[in-house]
């Protein structure tokens, strides 16, 4: 701890190498005695009996003239007036560059020919890493000779093809590949004999495809229609179902409807795994409850 020199107990004398006025109060070899001429390190013995006690006055230094030698019997072994750290850190600094210049002018010597450093013998098997390598231009490399690359080139990375974005199943837009159908609402003045002249089939095979169709039809009711479909041939009916959640897939929607998972695959065009947004509409396969009559 760093206390005011000339405190009670201690010899106002005693203080740091750099500030006289402050003192570490236990024995330590940052403490020197400004009394004396150069300020000394007492021993750390004499500072616990006399520097750092009440005692200081019996000192035979303290009663002397002032810039007096300290006694060799109390000066601390080997001790000097302690060196400035920065005075340290400049001649440490000055130390390495004049390395580094060495060094430089060695191997810029030896670039010139200038200079000739011995080679190591050619029957030694075990060469000792130097902590600095200068390189001799003229010497065989030592270094293992990496590879040449061929010119061969690598097989190119395959990189999944992401699939095309499908279009949404939103209403009035064609779903199916072979089998085209549409999921439509009906407005006010529509009519099940107007959507098969719009779309090229009949009134039987749109009434076919249709589970539990109510006719006359409502506004605002959801209608199949197929596309260019004279005969309903082998389809089954199918229910229009609206997505509300988000994340289901069309895997998920045959497991809650407990339909085969091909055949809805294959009448909606879409992957088990795709997921359907809310406000997509998808055909569930079911019975037919109309027969068309040829």
């Amino acid at each position: 701890m760093g206390l005011s020199a000339g405190q009670s107990g201690i010899c106002p004398y005693l203080g740091l190498p750099e500030d006289a006025d402050s003192v570490q109060d236990y024995p330590s070899a940052n403490n020197v005695c400004h009394h004396v001429s150069p300020p000394t390190v007492p021993t750390l013995t004499h500072q616990t009996n006399c520097c750092l006690t009440e005692e200081y006055a019996r000192c035979q230094v303290y009663p002397a003239g002032h810039n007096s030698k300290m006694p060799a019997e109390l000066t601390i072994k080997e001790s000097r007036p302690p060196r400035r750290p920065v005075r340290w850190l400049f001649v440490s600094l000055a130390a390495v560059a004049a390395v580094l210049v060495g060094l430089f002018l060695l191997n810029d010597a030896r670039k010139t020919g200038q200079a000739t450093v011995p080679e190591p013998a050619a029957t030694s098997t075990h060469t000792a890493v130097p902590f600095l390598l200068i390189r001799d231009s003229t010497a065989t490399p030592t270094h293992a000779v990496s590879p040449t690359a061929t010119s061969t080139p690598l097989p190119p990375t395959l990189t999944p093809t992401a699939k095309a974005t499908r279009a949404p199943h939103n209403l009035d837009v064609v779903i199916g590949e072979q089998d085209k159908f549409i999921i439509h609402r009906v407005s006010s003045g529509e009519s099940i004999q107007l959507f098969a002249t719009q779309h090229n089939t009949t009134p039987d095979v749109i009434k076919s495809v249709n589970h539990n169709l109510v006719v006359p039809i409502w506004v605002d009711s959801i209608i199949i229609i197929p596309l260019d479909r004279k005969d309903p041939g082998d389809l089954p009916a199918f229910e229009p179902y609206g997505i509300a959640d988000k994340g289901l897939t069309l895997r998920d929607i045959a497991g809650k409807f407990n339909v085969d998972l091909e055949i809805l695959t294959l009448y909606n065009d879409l992957l088990p795994e795709d997921v359907l947004e809310p406000g997509e509409w998808v055909l569930i396969p079911r019975e037919r409850t109309y027969w068309y009559r040829y």
